[in-house]
């Protein structure tokens, strides 16, 4: 049984803000001609709002003066300014969807800069500030505006069009479900692909069982993934191609088949996501291959980096944390005061490659931008033959705490095993690659297999009804260990047993009986557990009995449920089924 969880719901209004309209999601650059710009303004309120006169007002972070306004009015024949609850109305250019009104240019008397600070505020007809949103926040030069919401989004952020550019490039950043407002930007808003006019989040459809173990025809896209500049590709280990003229060989990763590749071979920075739905609660593992060194990063200022983030999000150029504290000065060539905004939000594990090694620590990047992250653990330092190569990474955010592991076995809780506390997110699962290297051919690259997003679920064993006896006493159902992906260890166990005597164990999935009387047993005798699966259990001389059920390290039985219920076995009994019962275990398979 696979577990399917929405932990997310698009009503309205969400969030601490008292705002009745909200700027929902927005547009602010793309990589061709400025025609797919637009912000979208959401009613998260109860009722009508009449938006007559109000405005959308560009903001500059440089000079602090006004970058114009757009003023809203009806447009004859077509529409009015009365906004509906749960209505977008978007505002933008003719090559939009659903656009509502249709501009021209830079959005007249609006403009939203593509490369710099700078933000928008919707306000209303008196001039309050209803709603602000500000990006590219750490090149922000200008007096803090009162309208700030947090720090306003730290990183740069672009819907990327190129010609033949699948849909799945374009990524916007939008409220993770419409109207969701906590009154912090970066809390508030994430990249997703594009929704104008339509519900945010629409195409994060996928349920949490995502399973992508990248074997499909060499040279496609992952499906069902987001990306802000190129799709991981799929390669075939023993030829990926880094450059025109450079093919390197890997070995194939523990799962086998073909791998993918992340990173953009042209250069630049990369983020892919899986389409699953957004939540606080994730279970994700990947295998990463981890370069021990790139000896071809010889020149100074160069580096590369990567991250695996749950509960949270990035920007579009998968700009790099700082963890280190040196990286940024390393990898000088990545300079600039954008191209050293990071992105990235929520719990990851962030690596960053030298000549020499690799880093690996696991980050409480919170919020991203000016918000200290908090280093969990590492660094792990991988060098060339010791713990390079492919490694399982496994990150499971479950109500704010967390278990982080590096290697060990795909869907078991080992390897190098980190615990914790976070600060509860909604969030997305990414990849992000950034190179700073001088030469393409000499990127060491991102490689990655067997993607997986489950549900955290708690393993759990719980008990119900009553049992029968024998001449001995009342059989009492147990388990050792818990029902956890993986554990081989698990057992269903039993006490109060007829000594020496022979039990039989039976095993149903799905929810536990109500307690069924059985013809020709004793009036006590109830059934919790249809005898679906049945075995024979000896049990020892203290009356004690177990049954060994190792649950193997697949996550798609995260979710599954089952019952069990021992039959114990007393030929002293007057009856023609002459047994003692215990009462039933439900046991729910978890990852955690």
């Amino acid at each position: 049984m696979l577990l399917t969880l929405v932990t997310l719901l698009a009503f309205a209004p969400q969030g601490p803000s008292t705002a009745p309209v909200v700027i929902n999601e927005y547009s602010n650059d793309d990589s061709g001609t400025d025609n797919l710009e637009f912000v979208e303004i959401y009613n998260r309120s109860a009722n009508p709002v009449d938006i007559s006169a109000w405005t959308l007002n560009g903001e500059e972070g440089g000079t602090g003066t006004a970058n114009g306004v757009f003023t809203f009015a009806g447009l004859a024949g077509s529409m009015t300014t009365m906004i509906n609850p749960g209505q977008h109305i978007v505002v933008g250019m003719a090559a939009v969807p659903n656009v509502n009104f249709i501009v021209t240019g830079a959005l007249p008397g609006l403009v939203l800069e593509n490369t710099d600070a700078d933000g928008v505020t919707l306000r209303d007809n008196t001039g309050t500030v209803i709603d602000g949103v500000a990006w590219g926040y750490k090149a922000w030069t200008a007096a803090v505006p009162a309208w700030l919401e947090g720090h306003g989004l730290w990183g740069q952020y672009i819907l990327f069009d190129a010609v033949g550019q699948p849909q799945p490039g374009f990524l916007t950043p939008q409220r993770w479900t419409s109207g969701y407002d906590s009154n912090v930007n970066s809390t508030d808003f994430a990249m997703m692909q594009w929704t104008p006019g339509t519900a945010n989040g629409s195409f994060q459809n996928l349920p949490l069982s995502f399973v992508e173990n990248c074997d499909g025809t060499v040279g496609s896209i992952l499906p069902n993934t987001n990306f802000s500049f190129l799709g991981a590709t799929v390669f075939d280990p023993a030829a990926v191609t880094i450059a025109t003229a450079t093919v390197r060989t890997y070995p194939a990763s523990p799962q086998g088949g073909n791998l993918a590749r992340l990173q953009d071979p042209t250069g630049g920075g990369n983020v892919v996501q899986p389409n699953v739905v957004v939540g606080s609660d994730f279970l994700a593992e990947v295998y990463v291959y981890v370069t021990g060194s790139n000896p071809a990063l010889t020149v100074v200022g160069q580096g590369e980096s990567w991250a695996f983030g749950v509960s949270g999000t990035t920007n579009s150029y998968a700009t790099a944390t700082d963890v280190p504290g040196t990286y940024l000065a390393q990898a000088s060539l990545c300079t600039g005061t954008l191209n050293t905004a990071p992105g990235a939000t929520g719990l990851a594990w962030m690596a960053y490659v030298s000549t020499t090694d690799t880093k690996i620590y696991l980050v409480d990047a919170d919020g991203g931008g000016p918000t200290p992250f908090t280093i969990l653990a590492g660094p792990i330092v991988a060098t060339p033959g010791v713990n390079d190569g492919w490694q399982r990474l496994r990150l499971r955010v479950s109500g704010g705490n967390f278990i982080a592991n590096f290697g060990g076995n795909y869907g078991v809780d080992d390897g190098q095993r980190f615990t914790g506390a976070v600060a509860p997110r909604t969030g997305n699962i990414y990849i992000q690659y950034r190179e700073c290297v001088q030469t393409n051919a000499n990127l060491a690259g991102l490689y990655i297999d067997r993607l997986e997003v489950f549900g955290a679920l708690a393993s759990s064993v719980t008990y119900a009804g009553t049992g029968s006896p024998t001449a001995f006493g009342t059989p009492v159902i147990g388990a050792l260990g818990l029902p956890t992906v993986g554990n081989a260890g698990f057992q269903i166990t039993a006490t109060s047993m007829f000594p020496n005597g022979v039990s039989i164990l039976a095993l149903d999935a799905g929810p536990m009986l109500p307690g069924i009387p059985v013809p020709g047993a004793q009036p006590t005798f109830l059934l919790y557990a249809s005898p679906t699966f049945t075995t024979a259990v000896f049990n020892t001389g203290l009356g004690e009995a177990s049954y060994a059920l190792p649950l193997p390290p697949t996550n798609s039985l995260i979710g599954a449920q089952l019952v069990g219920q021992y039959f114990d076995l007393d030929p002293s009994l007057p009856y023609a089924l002459p047994f003692g019962s215990s009462g039933g275990a439900q046991i729910v398979v978890g990852n955690g």
